[in-house]
């Protein structure tokens, strides 16, 4: 076994391969990045001062991790806000999708244009209609919905049913603009969302 007064006599090449040095030095950075603030300074040292990597380099990486996990943490409050939505319109759920829904939200369907949340129960009776969701696309807080759509007569039977894609955008996690459409191109161009932001 090698003792540290064995390794320290060695050139680095002895001891570990390029490729190996390279692999543990990504490990590190990968570990500062992700490890809690009072634990960074010892790793840092060791980047710093063992595997020779510059301060700003460091900070550089920890720069782009904060607006990746930013990205990723405002898709996700999309995604859900999106369903949740959804979920509350399909029972007439009034008081919990007021929570969810911007008090000056525009919404744009086949019939007309109506703004502000206070339109939301007299609109949701007029469609008397239940979304089932097939496929996602988002980024950021742009999410399109496309949806089985089934329309009901006020004695419960079907009226209608067809494919819809629902177009929302989110601002600080409530709905503030709606818009449904009868074919994909349609949202895509109104959201600036395409095929590649497909939520797998």
């Amino acid at each position: 076994m090698m003792c540290y007064a064995h390794i320290k006599a060695k050139n680095v090449e002895e001891v570990i391969s390029e490729e190996q040095f390279y692999t543990l030095k990504e490990s590190l950075i990968q570990s500062y990045l992700f490890i809690d603030e009072p634990n960074k300074q010892e790793i840092k040292e060791i980047l710093l001062h063992v595997f020779n990597t510059r301060e700003e380099n460091l900070i550089e990486r920890s720069s782009s991790f904060l607006k990746y996990q930013s990205k990723k943490g405002t898709l996700a409050s999309t995604i859900k806000t999106a369903g949740l939505w959804i979920e509350k319109s399909n029972i007439k759920d009034v008081p919990s999708l007021l929570e969810l829904t911007h008090p000056n939200i525009e919404i744009n369907g086949p019939k007309g244009s109506i703004i502000g949340s206070h339109h939301l129960a007299d609109w949701l009776e007029r469609a008397n209609l239940k979304l089932v969701t097939i496929n996602r696309f988002a980024k950021g807080n742009n999410i399109i919905l496309e949806q089985h759509g089934t329309w009901y007569e006020m004695n419960g039977e079907i009226k209608s049913q067809a494919t819809v894609y629902t177009y929302m955008k989110i601002t600080e996690g409530k709905v503030a603009l709606m818009a449904r459409f009868d074919n994909k191109e349609a949202a895509f161009h109104m959201s600036g969302l395409s095929e590649d932001n497909l939520i797998e």
